[in-house]
């Protein structure tokens, strides 16, 4: 059924409804057969102190309307992403530079659920993300959830080298990709992904020789990082799991906190307990000992 989103700010005169002290707007939808007519609102800024903006839905305008006159107020954009959001941002230029300094969290997903055909590409997640990082500062947490396909795992371009909180749900993951993303992301504290995999072995480098060629090519690095929590796989299925969590340890002096899904904690901890009294672990054993004995108290379990 077709909705005229365009009611929300113009009535049936044409009279502009404006909404003077809204801080947060949600709209969502509870149907996957919505047609939205995508309007054009011609009038100036319905939502002039908005600080939440989140839409589980695809971009009901074709204009900026929900973003004029508040990018002094917004701190929490969370959208949808489809391929008309980017052009229409970069068209009206929405996130120019320094336009939105109190943005500090950005949550962009998909939802194959409704199995929409203007679905964004990678290149226009991308696009989307940088268009995003010129205009804020983004310091606090940024999201990137229900992936499809493959994004760099790099997001240094833009702003986003001062976010401390990283979520890339559903994204494949090699140990290589997550060492040059936090080196890339200086004030990275927290790192929400897949788990990974070893990845392709350098060359002349084989499994005994990692530790050294981590500890001579990348430590200290990520100073500030401090959490990886692992979603979406299953510890039997991820053979390489352990093996990248303590190689990026060696690289990063102040990890000490990997979480895998809560069911499969026990199995995790026995086995990474194990590999760190491996012939090729053995040496590093006391820096890595602490990835048994802290954090595990249930506190950093939230990924929102």
């Amino acid at each position: 059924h077709d909705i005229d989103i365009l009611s929300l700010v113009q009535d049936a005169d044409g009279n502009h409804i404006g909404y003077p002290r809204l801080l947060t707007l949600k709209l969502w939808s509870v149907s996957n057969s919505i047609n939205l007519k995508r309007p054009v609102f011609q009038g100036t800024a319905p939502f002039p102190i908005l600080r939440q903006l989140r839409v589980f839905l695809e971009c009901p305008f074709d204009d900026d309307t929900f973003f004029r006159g508040n990018s002094a107020t917004l701190e929490w954009l969370d959208m949808q992403l489809d391929s008309l959001n980017a052009p229409m941002l970069r068209k009206y230029k929405v996130f120019a530079p320094g336009s939105h300094p109190r943005l500090q969290r950005v949550k962009l997903w998909y939802n194959d659920d409704f199995g929409s055909e203007l679905l964004a590409s990678p290149t226009e997640t991308i696009q989307f993300m940088y268009c995003i990082g010129s205009g804020a500062a983004v310091r606090e947490h940024v999201q990137i959830g229900h992936l499809r396909n493959y994004v760099p795992m790099s997001l240094s371009l833009g702003n986003y080298e001062c976010i401390q909180v990283l979520s890339l749900l559903g994204l494949r993951s090699d140990l290589w990709s997550v060492i040059a993303l936090i080196k890339s992301l200086p004030l990275l504290s927290d790192l929400h992904t897949s788990m990974p995999s070893l990845g392709p072995m350098p060359d002349g480098v084989t499994p005994d020789t990692l530790p050294e060629l981590i500890i001579s090519n990348y430590a200290p690095m990520g100073r500030r990082f401090r959490c990886w929590h692992l979603n979406n796989g299953s510890i039997d299925n991820h053979t390489e799991l352990i093996t990248c969590v303590l190689l990026l340890a060696l690289a990063c002096p102040n990890f000490d906190y990997a979480a895998p899904p809560v069911s499969q904690r026990e199995l995790f901890m026995k086995r990474m307990d194990k590999d760190i009294g491996s012939n090729r672990f053995k040496p590093y054993a006391p820096r890595l000992c602490r990835l048994l004995f802290h954090g595990w108290d249930g506190k950093k379990d939230s990924a929102e």
